[in-house]
């Protein structure tokens, strides 16, 4: 999935706030086994076109419908049942970057920079990205990171764990398609399970409730067909082959 306006840096207007939701729910298919974001034109996204027209609707009617729209791409993007990637270049700010962090991992290009700029707006963090940085990196450094709306050059976004791969400039791309292919063979029962263990993992008061959820993703995956293929190949000393049984 691209987002495509270069000339404002992949701003999402509303036409493209609808045409990434419909993007997203396609990329719901079983047929499709991983996801790779991206941006064309050096960036990712610059955030939402402040200089687009309102959605229709009177008063708080039409922003309130452009964020519900928002939010329920982003939610949508985080609870994929298969791995998603974003690629990383130039630009990741506002809901971009909120885009980026509702992804399972960032390969990002080593010029990119994140930021949230909302609150020198004076606008509050939207699309979960206060959320997802408080998850990621603790309440204060989210703070820092949403109240200040500094720039996060990609090699300290690395080094806090907001970015998993740092690559030259204009192979964010690349990589991550690598990636993708790699999950794509991989057993997309345990994948998808995996994914769900580690929202489980955040979300879990203690470790006793986070094995219960444990547990029950186990059982699942030991009653598909992902673990009979995976043991055959290790005794067979060969490569999975996932796709046989999907």
């Amino acid at each position: 999935m691209a987002l495509d306006g270069p000339a404002r840096r992949n701003a999402l207007g509303n036409g493209a706030i609808r045409g990434l939701d419909d993007a997203v729910r396609e990329a719901e298919d079983d047929g499709i086994r991983a996801v790779v974001l991206t941006g064309t034109g050096g960036h990712f996204c610059a955030g939402a076109d402040l200089k687009a027209p309102r959605m229709p609707g009177r008063g708080v009617a039409g922003p309130a419908k452009r964020l519900g729209l928002l939010q329920g791409t982003v939610d949508r993007l985080h609870r994929l049942p298969k791995p998603v990637i974003a690629a990383v270049e130039g630009a990741a700010v506002g809901i971009g970057w909120s885009y980026a962090l509702a992804c399972d991992l960032t390969v990002a290009g080593e010029s990119a920079f994140f930021a949230s700029p909302f609150v020198e707006r004076g606008l509050v963090p939207d699309g979960g990205c206060a959320w997802f940085l408080a998850q990621a990196v603790g309440t204060r450094r989210a703070a820092e990171l949403t109240m200040l709306g500094e720039r996060l050059p990609a090699a300290r976004a690395e080094a806090m764990g907001l970015v998993n791969r740092v690559v030259a400039d204009g192979s964010a791309l690349k990589e991550a398609l690598e990636l993708a292919v790699r999950l794509a063979a991989g057993a997309p029962d345990a994948l998808m399970l995996t994914k769900r263990m580690l929202t489980a993992a955040g979300n879990s008061p203690s470790l006793r409730d986070y094995l219960d959820q444990e547990w029950l993703a186990a059982a699942l995956d030991l009653n598909g067909p992902d673990p009979e293929e995976g043991v055959a190949a290790f005794r067979e000393r060969r490569a999975p082959d996932f796709s046989r049984h999907h």
